[in-house]
């Protein structure tokens, strides 16, 4: 099989048993593309699958850092490929899996990802700036790419200024380099969207159970100051209860499952801009199409 095989979908749509019930049949490694994922003890609010849920399928990508650095999608990128060419190496197919939908298209693109490092202390001072002063800064640097971005969308309009401030000019007007591309074959789980709210909702009272919030604890005291912590949800909802911004417990567990499921609807916008992902029931559907059955 040439193709490299892409499943991806909106949080808690089933990817994950997907992938590893493919891998099954097709005996391939699977690459986890998702920006929580990577870090080291985010278990229960990654979703992280178990060395026991992983089933004797091999996962890349997992407990890569800790929370105190940064990973951006470029580094996702340079571990990505030196992972392909791993698997490959054995002999095996190759599944990409995940719901961090700029990991997958940076690493598929026919254009490189631009070769700009972070820059600490810019991000430092942009930090201290709200929302609509930030979108002003892009927007003067850079107006195509600020009518691109959503004010409140603070990472990609703080991203985007240190690249216009690295290149001295527009990122939009930047002609990247090609990439080194790979065949690949899309999927997405089909899954009506009152089915997933309820698959989310129900997720959220499981990892409550195996112990979110106790994890936050034990994270926030062993990563402090760390941005990753206070940005993801399942964590951030917890901090604004410590705050007071929250009344109880119980109004900040219905907070993280509001957001998750905002969280869903993003990513289904992204992902339909991709004509090139097939809707699929089940593994049976993606086998049927790559003519293995």
């Amino acid at each position: 099989m040439k193709e490299i095989i892409v499943i991806t979908g909106p949080t808690a749509s089933g990817k994950t048993n997907l992938a590893i019930n493919l891998a099954k049949k097709i005996n391939a490694g699977i690459i986890c593309a998702d920006s929580r994922i990577v870090y080291k003890d985010f278990d229960i609010v990654s979703a992280k699958p178990s060395i026991q849920e992983q089933d004797n399928i091999k996962h890349y990508l997992i407990d890569v850092v800790d929370a105190n650095c940064d990973f951006s999608a470029g580094d996702f990128v340079k571990l990505a490929k030196e992972k392909i060419e791993e698997i490959k190496s054995n002999g095996k197919n190759i599944i990409i899996t995940g719901g961090t939908w700029f990991y997958i298209k940076s690493l598929l693109d026919k254009k490189e990802l631009l070769p700009i490092g972070i820059n600490k202390t810019l991000r430092e001072e942009l930090s201290s700036l709200d929302n609509e002063s930030l979108w002003q800064k892009l927007k003067n640097l850079d107006k195509k790419r600020a009518d691109l971005i959503h004010q409140n969308n603070r990472d990609k309009v703080i991203r985007s200024i240190e690249m216009c401030l690295y290149l001295n000019g527009p990122v939009s007007e930047y002609e990247r380099k090609d990439n080194e591309t790979y065949p690949a074959k899309w999927y997405m789980p089909d899954i009506k969207r009152e089915v997933l709210y309820e698959r989310i909702n129900k997720r959220v009272d499981k990892m409550l159970k195996m112990g979110l919030y106790q994890e936050w604890e034990k994270n926030k005291v062993k990563y402090p100051n760390s941005k990753i912590l206070e940005n993801t949800i399942g964590y951030k909802e917890f901090f604004d209860l410590e705050k007071g911004i929250y009344k109880d417990f119980n109004f900040a567990v219905e907070k993280i499952k509001q957001h998750t499921r905002n969280f869903a609807k993003r990513q289904i916008t992204y992902f339909k801009s991709n004509k090139d992902i097939k809707l699929i029931q089940n593994t049976q559907d993606i086998l049927k199409d790559l003519d293995c059955v």
